[in-house]
């Protein structure tokens, strides 16, 4: 220590005043900062020998020479620069060797490793690392690298496959043209599957950076040598089809209400069940309902699909086998069983996905939502009073309006149609959608069901111009349809024409009839207006649209005129307007009328103001409804949300908002209500509020008061409510989730989105799911991600803060791209067992030298020792043996015999049962042999580096 202390002194001297304090660790500080890899001769001589004698007391230390702020810079850069990669000469321009640094093992407390290996850099040992690969600073995906040994140099060299180089997003065409120029071997396809290409043969003038500790390696490759991508673009080879796996997703949801001036009962129960197995890259799915209500004679089920789907890669589609909507985009979508090939936008980059609709009312009371397509509910839901907004209906299809049905507690119902149309049909050069439909029409409403095919294709031909075309063909039926849609200045528009022709019952031939249907979509720089979706559509008499023409052929007689409803025009509009910082106005609305003088029209509109004034916000809004031949119904409210509680406070408050909704229709109904919000603390927050309204109808008058709650556990999203009045009273419950079935067991979840994960991480048991909704890995080592995004990167993290002592994680984080419906799992890497502190000594009993490394039988790299002869393990169980290396040289390593206790009693301290204290000894008549496997890698990893000379 005498000879540290006379280190410090010199080192004071050397900076002046700087204070520096005693402590081993901020030694170690100060060596990785730079200083001591080349120490000047004149510091060197007053520092100690080998063996540790005194300074001299006259021992001088010159002045360390002034450097400029540029000098520092660059000398710090060059100290705190990560571990160089060495790369096998090649093509590639040469790359300036790491300089050569020189450890000075005076400036550390105790005996030391040789550190004669760590002179040019940070040595990367050869074999395979899992590593994240940046290239040109972006990230491109977790991969398995493999580092090759360079001869002569203590620094391995990454090498990469064919597969790995083209995910990475190198273009692959040049370097296989480049080596045939050069004369290289001509591979064919299998031998370019195994061979492991040096970096700077494959890319010239690329270079690697490897940092060790986060496990990142860092490519640098000239820009031409990178394939040209569109934003946002994953590559294929890294969707992942996922494990085989079942699954039961459901969705109840019971209402009851009990009238009190009449004793009517109104009680009803909806199940969804959404059952799936995924075998390979299928996904088997069935979706089914069922109906119960107090008024019926039983239980109504509907089977609202069984199909069977696969991805088409190459043609960015998906195969579909069963029952299936079309999608909507440039004929109405309709049901259909049989086979669909269409393409799919999610596996486009972000930049390409379409949108869908969102569903808006306002409920009186603690409501149920009914939202239909196509005579099929597709969504049912309760909500409390007020205005609602649902925003995650299932994908059905892009088309078909959307019917919406508010069943009030008081038994009062309410219907509006929805809009559900598509948006202009620009597409970017060169990409194409389709679809290609066979099958038999389906509809709840037929006893026939007759055979139908569809073909739709659309293409981007310019930056200005797309077009479209497709046909339908049915029993007595055909439609052709030919549209074109322009990029202008003054917005985008689409054109199109359909010709369709129909044999009637009855009804002798004649000549087609016509629909002409044009849309446009701008945004308004100036005062940013925004024409979402503005379309008009006119048809001829004589035109029939499929679901037209089948309902006329199978329906006659008294029905007949029932379901005779054509459309002889349609204007929809959607406009939105911003004000200002904090306002906006929008209109969303359509009109609809029919061929027939008694058939009426179809209007519906609404029109609503959001701003807010400090810390309030309010909106207003009015909305009209007629629907055929019905009379005109208009609403008129006022919503206000007031917070509630000082800014500047973080006191927890058991009420967090005021909502306050005041309404009036044109028939002379009002009504008032109000609604105290919060939620609770916590991974799980339980959502909660108090209700209380006043409605007006007629000569009614009925009060309530009421709440709910949302609680979205782990396990399932349960929410509930109820009211009581002096009219009625009501309580309603809903729960969706979903059950899991893997090869590990059965795990809950919550409901389940277009894409899930099964994390498996034994022995981690309590560890919570980043942005899971509080999943946490159960009894069995599994929890599951309920929803992440197709065809996109995913990042799945497990909090390590809960999981127990006695696990290690390898890692805490996973890149996943999952398929569409599919199932993938991550894996989270865990060793188990009691940690281990272990006094390593050599064969005379003398501790050894700190660096000294501990690989297993494996030749994995078990710990380090560090000062005063003390190695932190973890990984081992029962008993093996250990190899110990200190230096290069075969006197500088030797075989430890370890044997783990069961229990460890000698341990006295506060951790007594969660960490091991053993000793380990060098044990000289054991031998080491490497495995088979390590020694048939490293032979493997010899052949490759010459491959390509």
């Amino acid at each position: 220590m005498a000879a540290v202390r006379n280190n410090k002194v010199a080192v004071g001297s050397a900076f002046g005043n700087v204070p520096f304090r005693c402590h081993p660790f901020a030694w170690a500080a100060f060596v990785a900062s730079g200083w001591a890899f080349s120490v000047s001769p004149a510091v060197a001589a007053c520092l100690s020998d080998s063996g540790g004698a005194n300074l001299s007391g006259d021992c001088a230390v010159p002045e360390l020479p002034q450097q400029s702020p540029q000098q520092s810079a660059a000398n710090a850069a060059s100290t705190h620069a990560e571990a160089p990669v060495a790369t096998p000469a090649g093509e590639a321009a040469p790359i300036d060797p790491p300089q050569e640094v020189e450890f000075n093992p005076a400036f550390f407390t105790g005996n030391v490793a040789d550190l004669s290996r760590y002179t040019r850099g940070n040595p990367v040992a050869p074999g395979t690392y899992p590593l994240e690969l940046f290239v040109n600073g972006k990230k491109r995906g977790r991969f398995d690298v493999l580092f090759q040994a360079v001869p002569g140099s203590e620094i391995a060299a990454p090498c990469f496959t064919m597969a790995n180089l083209d995910r990475a997003g190198i273009d692959t065409s040049r370097m296989i043209e480049r080596f045939k120029a050069t004369g290289k071997k001509d591979l064919d396809d299998a031998e370019q599957a195994l061979l492991c290409i040096p970096l700077s043969e494959a890319v010239p003038g690329s270079t690697a950076s490897f940092n060790t500790a986060n496990l990142q390696l860092d490519v640098s490759v000239p820009q031409l040598e990178l394939r040209k991508e569109a934003a946002g673009y994953v590559d294929p080879s890294r969707w992942d089809n996922g494990i085989n796996a079942g699954f039961v997703q459901y969705s109840l949801a019971s209402y009851a209400s009990h009238q009190n001036n009449s004793g009517i009962d109104l009680n009803s129960v909806y199940l969804g069940l959404q059952s799936g197995i995924n075998v390979g890259g299928w996904r088997f799915r069935q979706w089914s309902t069922v109906n119960w209500q107090n008024r019926s004679a039983d239980s109504h089920w509907q089977s609202v699909a069984l199909f069977a789907q696969h991805d088409i890669t190459a043609l960015r589609s998906q195969f579909t086998i069963g029952d299936s909507s079309t999608s909507g985009d440039v004929f109405d979508s309709f049901n259909v069983r049989g086979v669909q090939l269409s393409s799919d936008d999610r596996m486009l980059p972000d930049s390409m996905r379409s949108y869908a609709p969102v569903v808006r009312g306002v409920a009186d009371t603690n409501a149920r939502v009914t939202v239909r397509q196509n005579n099929i509910i597709v969504a049912e839901t309760s909500v409390p009073p007020g205005p609602f907004e649902l925003s995650d209906l299932p994908a059905t299809g892009y088309g078909g309006d959307l019917q919406v049905t508010i069943t009030e507690s008081d038994g009062r119902q309410r219907t509006f149609l929805v809009p559900f149309a598509s948006v202009t049909q620009l597409l970017r050069p060169g990409i194409s959608r389709f679809n290609v439909t066979a099958g038999v029409y389906r509809d709840t409403t037929l006893d026939k069901h007759p055979w139908v095919a569809q073909a739709v294709y659309q293409r981007g031909l310019t930056n200005l111009l797309t077009g479209y075309t497709g046909g339908q063909f049915s029993e007595g039926y055909w439609a052709g349809l030919v549209g074109v849609a322009l990029n202008t200045p003054v917005g985008a528009f689409a054109l199109d024409v359909t010709a369709a022709g129909v044999n009637l019952p009855g009804v002798s031939g004649g000549r087609p009839g016509y629909s002409t249907r044009i849309s446009y979509s701008k945004m308004l720089a100036g005062p940013n207006t925004n024409f979402s979706v503005a379309a008009y559509r006119y048809s001829t008499a004589r035109f029939y649209s499929l679901r037209d023409a089948i309902y006329a052929r199978n329906f006659t007689g008294d029905n007949a005129d029932v379901y005779n409803y054509r459309t002889r025009s349609r204007l929809q509009l959607n406009i939105n307007q911003p004000i200002g910082e904090s306002s906006s106005l929008y209109i969303a609305g359509s009109s609809q009328n029919y061929w027939g003088t008694s058939k009426g029209y179809d209007l519906q509109y609404q029109v609503g103001f959001n701003s807010s004034y400090k810390r309030i916000s309010y909106s207003l809004y009015a909305q009209r409804t007629r629907l055929q031949d019905s009379h005109i119904s208009t609403q008129v409210g006022l919503n206000l949300t007031i917070p509630l509680g000082r800014v500047d406070s973080n006191k927890p408050r058991m009420f967090d908002y005021v909502t306050t909704n005041l309404s009036r229709s044109s028939n002379g109904d009002s009504s008032i209500q109000a609604t105290m919000s919060g939620n609770s603390l916590g991974a799980t927050p339980i959502n909660y509020g108090v209700t209380a309204s006043r409605i007006v109808s007629g000569d009614n008058r009925a009060v309530s008061g009421g709440g709910y709650a949302i609680y979205r556990s782990p396990y399932a999203t349960l929410n509930g409510n109820a009211s009581i009045g002096n009219q009625a009273r009501q309580a309603a419950f809903n729960a969706d989730g979903a059950v899991v079935i893997h090869s590990g067991g059965v795990t809950l979840s919550p409901p389940l989105g277009q894409a899930f994960a099964l994390v498996e991480a034994k022995g981690a048991k309590g560890g919570r799911i980043i942005n899971g909704q509080g999943a946490r890995i159960d009894d069995n080592g599994y929890a599951v991600v309920s929803s992440l995004m197709p065809y996109r990167v995913n990042t799945v993290a497990l909090d390590p803060s809960d999981v127990p002592l006695d696990v290690e994680l390898g890692n805490t984080s996973e890149e996943v791209v999952p398929r569409a419906n599919s199932l993938v799992k991550v894996k989270i890497v865990t060793t188990q067992g009691m940690p281990i502190f272990a006094e390593v000594d050599d064969r005379q009993g003398k501790a050894l030298p700190m660096g000294t490394e501990l690989f297993d039988e494996s030749d994995k790299s078990v710990g380090i020792v560090g000062q005063g002869g003390l190695a932190y393990l973890r990984g081992l169980e029962g008993e093996g043996k250990l190899r110990v290396r200190w230096g290069n040289g075969a006197a500088e390593q030797c075989v430890m015999p370890y044997k783990i206790p069961e229990d460890d009693k000698t341990d006295n301290s506060q951790h007594a049962g969660i960490v091991a204290r053993i000793k380990l000894s060098c044990d000289p008549t054991l031998v080491w042999s490497p495995s088979a496997k390590q020694a048939a890698k490293r032979s493997a990893g010899s052949a490759l580096v010459s491959s390509l000379h």
